[in-house]
């Protein structure tokens, strides 16, 4: 078959011939441009020439579409309309829209790299925080094993004082134990020549025990010597007398006697200075006569009836028909008289 538009011989089965009943040329696809109609419009298909002949009413043969048979240029395309070439205003809307395209890429490829920096130094943050996390990690186990060891430490620590406490209680017994033969006399008026042997011997006739003088192992006075104050007649009290017998008995018996005599005075005894009330108290540790002094006080506060000593231990009662008290160490004030820093009477 040979193309009345290219003038060349084609074996394209899709041909197409011209619907004029007076032109029946043939075209190959190519040259016809059918394929892309529809069916009903290749049907009424018209070629190129019969429509350069409808158009200008006359014979337009020597168009390109046709062409002579002796010319050598073969490759003739059917007319076709020509492109306009491209205006001044697509030219400049198309190179405004390359430059917005170029300011977005420039500003995205900035911003990439404005995070890219950030997570570098994310990045970087959380490196730290990871070694520190490792050292806090490090310090709560060295914490821990600090706070191990001063717990034991702690709890050894109150076993040592609850040994120490013991160990002080055992010691002010065997102490107060060493003074169970010696008694304190309190409210004879000192003098510079006075002989306490004498003195000693006067009191004991005097509340009615016979005492001898190779029953007393030795009389002194103790604490500081204290300064007479000034005036007449006035002086300090005078320090205590401590005896110390040879049997525990009598002294116990001395005791006794002088709590049945309440009116015993220094002037009794024919002792030079102040008249003061003399009392016959068994000794007491330094310990013991400060824990007898609170005991005294808190007595009274709380309406005790009864606070003595007895063989150097120190007992409470409330009233008549109630157990006595023994009051070992100021744990037992606080167990017998409840809250005692809560105190309204001044000692």
């Amino acid at each position: 078959m040979k193309c009345s538009g290219c003038q060349t011989e084609s074996k394209d089965l899709n041909y197409y011939t011209c619907s004029n009943s007076s032109c029946k040329d043939v075209y190959c696809s190519t040259c016809s441009k059918t394929p892309t109609m529809s069916t009903s419009r290749q049907k009424l298909w018209v070629c190129p020439s019969c429509c350069a002949k409808t158009k200008k009413g006359g014979d337009n043969t020597n168009t390109p579409i046709r062409g002579s048979n002796e010319s050598s240029n073969l490759n003739v395309a059917p007319r076709n309309k020509p492109i306009a070439p491209p205006s001044q205003k697509n030219e400049e809307n198309s190179g405004n829209e390359l430059k917005e395209l170029t300011g977005e890429v420039r500003r995205l490829t900035q911003l990439i790299s404005s995070l890219k920096d950030k997570l570098d130094e994310a990045t970087q943050s959380l490196s730290k925080c990871h070694v520190r996390l490792e050292e806090l990690a490090s310090s709560m186990v060295a914490a821990d094993d600090r706070i191990w060891k001063l717990e034991i430490r702690d709890l050894e620590l109150s076993e040592l004082k609850s040994s120490v406490v013991l160990l002080n209680q055992q010691l002010n017994s065997q102490a107060q134990n060493h003074l169970k033969n010696e008694i304190e006399i309190s409210g004879l008026p000192e003098n510079t020549n006075e002989n306490l042997n004498h003195t000693v011997l006067l009191i004991s006739k005097k509340i009615g025990v016979e005492l001898q003088d190779r029953e007393i192992d030795w009389v002194t006075r103790v604490g500081p010597r204290r300064l007479p104050l000034s005036g007449e007649n006035k002086s300090n009290f005078p320090r205590p007398v401590v005896v110390r017998l040879l049997r525990r008995s009598l002294r116990d018996q001395m005791i006794k006697a002088a709590k049945s005599r309440k009116n015993l005075n220094s002037s009794d005894f024919d002792i030079q200075g102040a008249t003061l009330k003399v009392f016959l108290n068994e000794r007491l540790t330094k310990e013991n006569r400060l824990l007898f002094r609170e005991a005294r006080i808190l007595s009274k506060e709380k309406n005790y009836a009864y606070c003595w000593i007895n063989q150097g231990n120190i007992y409470v009662r409330q009233k008549e028909g109630k157990p006595a008290k023994h009051i070992l160490c100021h744990e037992d004030l606080e167990r017998v008289f409840g809250d005692i820093n809560s105190k309204s009477a001044n000692p």
